[in-house]
C-alpha cells in the first residue's frame, strides 16, 4: 500500500504513513526517507485517526489496510470509521479486508450499516472458487465517500484482475 500511495501522489500531496511494528516502522521509514512531503510514524493507525484528522488541508484519503492478526480488527475499523467520519465527514476512507469467512464480512457490514454512512462502494475480488476452503480466495474494499467517477473506473479493473489472478473456476 505505501508503494502504490508514494506512486500515485501527486507533487501537491502529503502523504503520513502509519505503523505500529517497530521492525516494519524502521523498513517503510527507510523507504520513503527520499520521498517528498511523506511521513511515517510509529503509532497504530486506529489511533492516528483521532491524532491526525482533520488534516490542515481539510481533504483526505484514509486507506485503513490493517493486518488482520487480531480478532477484533473489523469492530477496530468501525470504530475508527465512526470517529474518522466525525472529525472529517467529507473524507475518503478506503478500508481493505480479506476475504477469508463470509459471516465475518457480513457482520463487519452489518456494524458499518449501523453508522450514518455519506455514499459508500463496497467491491470484491475473488481469485478462488467456493471449493477454496478456509484459505483467503480474494479482497475487499469498502470506499466511503468514493471519489466522483471511482466506480466507473474501478469495476471494469476487478474484472481485469479476476482474469489474471484467477485461480480456480468461480473466481
Amino acid at each position: 500500500s505505501p508503494a502504490l500511495a508514494r506512486m500515485l501522489a501527486r507533487s501537491q500531496d502529503r502523504l503520513a504513513l502509519c505503523e505500529k511494528h517497530p521492525d516494519e516502522f524502521l523498513a517503510l521509514s527507510a523507504e520513503l526517507r527520499e520521498t517528498p512531503r511523506a511521513s511515517v510514524h510509529e503509532m497504530d493507525g486506529y489511533v492516528a485517526v483521532r491524532a491526525m484528522l482533520p488534516p490542515p488541508e481539510r481533504r483526505a484519503l484514509v486507506l485503513i489496510d490493517p493486518p488482520f492478526e487480531a480478532k477484533g480488527e473489523f469492530a477496530a475499523i468501525v470504530t475508527a470509521v465512526r470517529e474518522g467520519l466525525h472529525r472529517l465527514p467529507a473524507g475518503t476512507f478506503a478500508i481493505w479486508y480479506p476475504l477469508t469467512e463470509r459471516a465475518r464480512v457480513d457482520r463487519f457490514f452489518e456494524e458499518l450499516g449501523a453508522l450514518t454512512l455519506p455514499p459508500t462502494l463496497m467491491l470484491e475480488l475473488t481469485v478462488a472458487g467456493a471449493d477454496a476452503g478456509p484459505k483467503m480466495n480474494g479482497c475487499g474494499l469498502v470506499v466511503i465517500n468514493p471519489p466522483w467517477r471511482f466506480e466507473e473506473t474501478a469495476r471494469p479493473l476487478l474484472a481485469d484482475l479476476t482474469g489474471l489472478l484467477a485461480q480456480s473456476p468461480g473466481a
